[in-house]
């Protein structure tokens, strides 16, 4: 009994230190916002950066606050002209902290970044159109709805410019259309999680994202599709697929394990159940002897 109450008594103290910490953090980030505004130094501006993600890091379950400081991560690398890395932060914002009440502000930062300093007007569309869905009754909303209330739906556009995703003259990928399908995918997406048409986005974003070798982001999407609907009929493939990339084009044989056991574990029926067990059972040989063991096994 002595040991239990211990272990309670611990457990609680524990779980104050931590608290405690997290309360030190945001205080000190507090102090490093002050200075910023009082003096705006670029090593100020750099700590207080870090100290973002640290936190975010850090306290990943904290939405509120997580994604209020990735939105002002984002603000102060808009303000340094790092266009693309606050784009990427707004992003994370919206697709870990979506409950955030600097949501909506952060989606309209993204807006202005893709329009005003990143010139690709398809991508802002696809952010306001995606913002009228998502916040209908936001005071921007009216005005926005007057550049983009009649876009042809979502689905259309990105048809259109999936169109354009080979390039005839040189018979290779147009890497930009790639990569615009792949941002444009998950600002729908990470806006509209609860958009029935969501998850099969996100699948299609990161499924460009691998043709295209991006593969850290392909695993990143794979990964929110299985986490975020797990009982989505695409979730086993999610799963499956960031197995494959770390296991063929990672060569991560440590988390293609892990993630090859976790698919055989979660859905020991699925279609490529087998598949999974294959490559499980040959990762880390040489491609001779796993086609000597595909062999054999067909005989």
């Amino acid at each position: 009994m002595r040991k239990a109450l211990f272990a309670v008594f611990f457990l609680s103290l524990l779980l104050c230190a931590c608290k405690d910490d997290q309360i030190k953090q945001q205080e000190a980030i507090t102090v490093l916002e002050e200075q910023v505004q009082q003096n705006q130094d670029p090593e100020l501006t750099n700590q207080l950066i870090e100290a973002y993600r640290n936190y975010v890091n850090a306290y990943p379950d904290d939405h509120t606050n997580c994604g209020r400081y990735l939105y002002r991560l984002a603000a102060l690398l808009h303000a340094q002209k790092r266009y693309t890395g606050a784009a990427n932060a707004i992003k994370q914002a919206l697709k870990d902290h979506y409950t955030s009440d600097a949501t909506p502000t952060a989606a309209l930062l993204l807006g202005t970044i893709y329009k005003e300093n990143l010139k690709n007007e398809f991508l802002a569309a696809s952010v306001y159109q995606a913002f009228l869905q998502a916040f209908p009754q936001h005071e921007k909303a009216e005005a926005i709805r007057k550049d983009y209330g009649d876009l042809p739906p979502f689905s259309e556009r990105l048809k259109s410019l999936a169109d354009q995703l080979l390039d005839t003259i040189n018979h290779r990928i147009n890497y930009q259309v790639a990569n615009d399908f792949v941002n444009a995918c998950e600002v729908y997406a990470f806006m509209l999680p609860d958009d029935p048409k969501t998850p099969e986005l996100a699948h299609k974003a990161g499924e460009m994202a691998r043709s295209v070798s991006h593969f850290a982001r392909a695993v990143e999407l794979y990964d929110w599709v299985y986490h975020r609907y797990p009982e989505h009929p695409k979730a086993p493939q999610a799963l499956f697929m960031k197995a494959f990339i770390y296991s063929d084009d990672l060569k991560d044989t440590a988390k293609a394990r892990q993630a090859f056991e976790e698919f055989l574990a979660r859905f020991p029926n699925d279609g490529f159940a087998d598949d999974a067990q294959f490559l499980l059972d040959n990762l880390g040989k040489p491609d001779e002897e796993i086609i000597k063991s595909f062999e054999a096994s067909q005989q």
